[in-house]
């Protein structure tokens, strides 16, 4: 039959990648077979795959016209509601998924996802528990219960998860990156790092993986460490402007006042607005006796945020130096006002 030959050439094309020319054969498949639910499905994936989520719902919505039972259907208009950010609506045709599938593991394990995205851990890893009981050596549910746990501050149950994650998949980059995040809540720096350096073995790219590694080399005081790893980060994600804060405070650990000031200033370049960065360039000027000129980094930090203590207490600071005591006592006293704790600005 015509409809098959192209759909099958479709799926050739979607399996090189090549999503725009098996659309268009799945197209032609559709025309010859106006009801061929297999083209349509394969069809919204490709779009999906293209980013174009609004497209695929309008196809897999057309799939279950034709197949209103179809749990694959609604279990993949949900995929694109979730890119959308359209939680509840994704949620809905979840439901919908599993009630049509009731051991469908990859719709609860994506609904769990979509609760997870709307802080609603609790409920989220109920679903993950679900997936795991239809389908008990799920890695993704694994990782991601693994998540909701270390959100609601159960770090020790979550590394548990992550291990188990990584039993059933032994190279599974974000399983170890994420059991180091826990590791380090849990202060367990060394473990932590241990955990980010698999997690980069298996994915050399990773960024965020090279960022929180050097965020324990930092808590460990190991800075000159620590700025090899902001800066490999660097190398692979320079838009992060955090990257630039964290590394300025480890060049600032090390006396390095000048270098850190540059990079507080990449950070203020690209983000005006960033106020870590201007507290934190604010602290090197005064390290560096320029007083005056940090007084003026942290109004600006004030200007963009003006419930920011930690700008006040430190202007406060910068003004005891300048023996101007009452306006040093002016900015205390905001600080305690806004009552935020004080805390190093590290992202």
């Amino acid at each position: 039959m015509l409809a098959n030959k192209y759909f099958s050439k479709g799926n050739s094309f979607f399996q090189l990648r090549k999503y725009q020319e098996a659309i268009k054969n799945y197209d032609v498949a559709i025309k010859c077979n106006p009801d061929f639910i297999e083209a349509y499905m394969n069809k919204g994936i490709a779009l999906r795959e293209l980013g174009q989520y609004q497209k695929a719902i309008e196809i897999f919505d057309t799939a279950i016209r034709y197949e209103p039972d179809l749990a694959e259907a609604y279990y993949s208009k949900g995929l694109s509601l979730y890119e959308l950010v359209q939680h509840q609506e994704a949620i809905k045709n979840f439901d919908i998924a599993i009630k049509y599938k009731q051991d469908f593991a990859e719709a609860y394990v994506s609904k769990g996802m979509s609760l997870r995205a709307l802080a609603q851990y609790q409920e989220a890893i109920e679903n993950f528990d679900l997936a795991i009981k239809y389908k008990p050596d799920f890695t993704l549910a694994y990782y991601s219960k693994g998540f909701s746990l270390s959100e609601l501050g159960q770090h020790q149950e979550a590394i548990k998860n992550f291990d188990t994650a990584i039993r059933y998949n032994p190279n599974d980059a974000e399983a170890y990156y994420s059991k180091g995040l826990s590791l380090y809540e849990l202060g367990q720096h060394q473990e932590a790092i241990k955990n980010f350096d698999t997690a980069i073995r298996y994915r050399p790219d990773d960024a965020e993986a090279y960022v929180n590694k050097g965020i324990s080399l930092d808590e460990l005081g190991q800075y000159q460490e620590a700025i090899k790893n902001y800066d490999q980060a660097i190398q692979y994600d320079s838009t992060n402007l955090g990257i630039y804060i964290n590394r300025g405070v480890s060049l600032c650990e090390l006396g390095h006042h000048q270098e850190a000031i540059k990079n507080y200033d990449v950070a203020i370049k690209y983000k005006p607005d960033f106020v870590e960065a201007y507290v934190n360039k604010g602290e090197s000027l005064k390290a560096l006796g320029r007083h005056q000129e940090a007084i003026e980094n942290y109004d600006i930090a004030i200007k963009y945020k003006p419930d920011f203590a930690l700008a006040y207490v430190n202007k406060g600071n910068a003004l005891k130096k300048l023996d101007k005591l009452l306006e040093a006592i002016e900015n205390y006293d905001q600080a305690i006002k806004y009552k935020t704790r004080f805390t190093k600005c590290l992202q």
